[in-house]
């Protein structure tokens, strides 16, 4: 294991002393610190050798789960995973988001690792970044230029290449909360527990009048960036949900993908087995969905 190079450390304890540190050290390109479990295993290892690390630990509006605005979630960047497999209403209301939040990693891991972290750090797999694509979040961005909202279908650019500038950070997510959906979050890996994903699929569906009224579909490992499936969502809409539709939209969301062959799987693997993933997430949501109205109807008698 290499040793770590010097570098400069600051933690601000207000965005206003953020953007002071970074006026102050504007010759270089910062390093944001939230859980460290991506940075500070590729400074140990060499992968990475910042000049200035800036912690983000000391910001306190970059934390917790809020749910004052009605119909909407906030989740600042800094909340630890943990904190989401245990929220009740991620639970209730999101539980794609509590199932993704609950395959990441160790629990070591989930305590220090953050959404915001997750998300920034930009890979294809990432756990957070499927199911929020699949629920159009919006992530909220600070820097010393501004605020500025990001639809999170325009956050990825590229093979770990994000629309974040260098300065810029993630402050907090929001979620719309919509009645009557269902959702899941499926990954296949060759363990069933901490391990990165070969690949993953999550998926949102709502009916109306026995039709498909709302499809989201998102997949990881699908290609350079998270991968939302638009072909396959724009099939189902207005569709009854039977067998031939659901194989249909899983095709189409293999075709619509472009996975690479890596150390963990072949793209043709990955091609193989994004339909079968598609598939099951499709009608495991239905299944929700039929189990939720079963449950409504014994409330009412």
């Amino acid at each position: 294991m290499a040793a770590l190079k010097p570098f400069l450390y600051e933690r601000p304890s207000s965005l206003e002393e953020l953007s002071s540190l970074l006026a102050r050290h504007s010759e270089i390109v910062p390093r944001y610190l939230a859980g460290g479990t991506d940075l500070l295993v590729a400074m140990r290892t060499g992968k990475d050798a910042p000049e200035l690390v800036v912690d983000l630990k000391g910001l306190p509006e970059l934390s917790g789960i809020n749910t004052s605005e009605p119909g909407k979630l906030w989740i600042g960047a800094l909340t630890t995973i943990h904190s989401l497999e245990i929220n009740e209403t991620i639970q209730t209301r999101l539980p794609l988001l509590f199932e993704a939040a609950r395959s990441l990693g160790s629990w070591q891991v989930r305590n220090r690792g953050t959404i915001g972290g997750n998300l920034a750090n930009g890979a294809p797999t990432a756990d957070m970044a499927i199911p929020l694509l699949a629920l159009d979040a919006e992530l909220c961005t600070w820097s010393p230029a501004g605020k500025r909202s990001i639809p999170i279908a325009s956050f990825w650019l590229g093979a770990r290449k994000t629309a974040l500038s260098p300065e810029e950070i993630i402050t907090g997510i929001e979620i719309s909360l919509e009645q009557g959906s269902a959702s899941i979050y499926l990954k296949l890996g060759p363990r069933q527990a901490m391990d990165i994903a070969i690949v993953s699929a999550a998926a949102v569906i709502k009916l109306d009048h026995g039709l498909i009224r709302k499809a989201g579909i998102a997949l990881g490992g699908a290609g350079p960036t998270p991968l939302r499936a638009r072909a396959a969502e724009a099939y189902l809409q207005g569709r009854p949900p039977i067998a031939e539709h659901i194989i249909e939209a899983g095709r189409l969301a293999a075709k619509e993908s472009n996975p690479r062959t890596s150390a963990r799987a072949s793209r043709e693997y990955r091609l193989a087995v994004i339909p079968v993933l598609v598939e099951r997430a499709i009608r495991s949501c239905l299944k929700r969905l039929e189990d939720l109205e079963e449950e409504t109807l014994r409330q009412r008698s």
